[in-house]
């Protein structure tokens, strides 16, 4: 997180205004005459027992956390296409776009606490390392060499790298699919509960 929302969850977190509240106090005391000496360690004594008794904003801080996680693992497509479009084919940066799609539909998902961490993991691992790693590789390569020379099973490497980015667009996919599953199993989990718990009830036998 940067520096700016690190002070921002600091000024607003419970711990702080805790703190803030009974050194207020403090200062009420010392400017209504109850206390005169000692007063200075007197308030930062109230405001450290503010912060000590309060509980902290974890809740907060972690989805600030998830947030600073989604942006940075989009941005990272966005640097990855910025950096290498004009030196791709055009058909891969149509690729590149749709998996950018598929990441921001899919983060807010997987990093907001409620999906099996195998899948953050799986998503992580395919934008941050296997995606770059495909791109670095076809760009070291002279741009006719990749479009003309066949490499291997009878295919360029331009063909390959197409490929590629289908097949990490597909484990996208599979991870999309295994999330909204979830999804769809807890929404009919929840449909049978409602039904039972609305049905109704005879108290005559027939």
């Amino acid at each position: 997180m940067s520096l700016k929302l690190r002070l921002m969850l600091f000024l607003y977190g419970t711990k702080n205004l805790a703190g803030c509240l009974l050194a207020f106090c403090g200062l009420g005391l010392f400017f209504s005459g109850f206390i005169a000496d000692w007063w200075l360690p007197i308030v930062g004594g109230l405001y450290a027992v503010g912060w000590i008794a309060a509980p902290g904003d974890r809740t907060l801080a972690l989805r600030a956390h998830n947030e600073a996680s989604q942006a940075d693992l989009i941005g990272s497509v966005d640097e990855l296409i910025a950096a290498s479009r004009k030196r791709l084919p055009q058909e891969s940066v149509e690729r590149l776009l749709r998996i950018k799609a598929a990441v921001a539909e899919l983060a807010p998902k997987l990093f907001g606490g409620d999906i099996a961490m195998n899948h953050v993991v799986g998503l992580t691992n395919t934008i941050t390392r296997d995606l770059p790693e495909t791109v670095k590789n076809y760009l070291q390569l002279p741009p006719l060499f990749a479009s003309t020379h066949v490499v291997a099973n009878g295919k360029t490497c331009r063909q390959l790298l197409l490929e590629q980015l289908d097949f990490l667009s597909e484990q996208l996919g599979k991870i999309a699919e295994n999330v909204y599953k979830d999804d769809a199993d807890a929404l009919v989990v929840n449909g049978k509960f409602l039904q039972d718990k609305f049905q109704p009830v005879s108290f005559i036998a027939r």
